[in-house]
């Protein structure tokens, strides 16, 4: 009897796996979405830096110089990029000294003459990118972009003397292309002057921007 029994297992359990196979396919499929999502990755153009460290440019804005109102400045700029964060910039401005409210009130009195009154800095600084980030024009074209701040030392050439100058500012740069970037920033510029009287230091505002090239 037992034999019998055995038989009957041997020969039914094969058939009985057979058929648990599509029930287990089955429930293999059924567990796959009736929807396929259509996710399509989207391209995006984006300016990047390019291997070169150097770049180079000219910038134009707004100077105001203390005591002697504001002035039209211009200049060119050479920068070195050590790496990713850091960098150091060497640069030249162009300005030129207004009147004075006495020189106003007074008439014809000059308090500087007219070459005297030509203004012009030349710097060296260290500059740190602290925050990186993009601007996106449209969905499909992204800048890149850096918040940088800097500082340096340097001289002015201004009222017949050239003065030790101290420099700190922040500026925005915005890569147009792999190898063209503006830049918009602000500077102050500190130095001693005694031309009006009791020895001070000037606090002279910078607002400008420029156009650079990667080289």
């Amino acid at each position: 009897m037992e034999n019998r029994i055995k038989h009957i297992l041997l020969t039914v359990l094969p058939f009985a796996g057979l058929l648990l196979v599509p029930t287990v396919v089955s429930a293999q499929e059924d567990d796959r979405p009736l929807i396929e999502p259509d996710v399509r990755p989207q391209k995006v153009d984006e300016a990047l830096i390019d291997t070169e460290n150097f770049e180079i440019g000219a910038f134009a804005g707004i100077l105001n110089i203390e005591d002697f109102e504001s002035s039209f400045l211009w200049g060119g700029k050479l920068t070195y990029h050590l790496s990713e964060t850091f960098f150091f910039e060497a640069n030249v401005g162009f300005a030129e000294g207004g009147e004075t409210s006495f020189e106003k009130l007074a008439g014809d009195v000059q308090v500087l003459s007219d070459e005297d009154r030509d203004y012009r800095y030349y710097n060296i600084n260290i500059g740190m990118n602290v925050l990186p980030g993009e601007a996106f024009l449209t969905e499909n074209y992204a800048f890149n972009t850096n918040f940088y701040l800097i500082g340096g030392a340097g001289a002015t050439d201004f009222a017949g003397d050239t003065r030790f100058t101290v420099n700190v500012g922040a500026g925005y740069q915005v890569l147009l292309t792999d190898s063209v970037s503006i830049h918009l920033g602000v500077r102050e510029h500190f130095y001693r002057i005694d031309v009006l009287g009791e020895e001070k230091t000037s606090m002279n505002t910078e607002v400008s921007g420029g156009l650079t090239v990667f080289f």
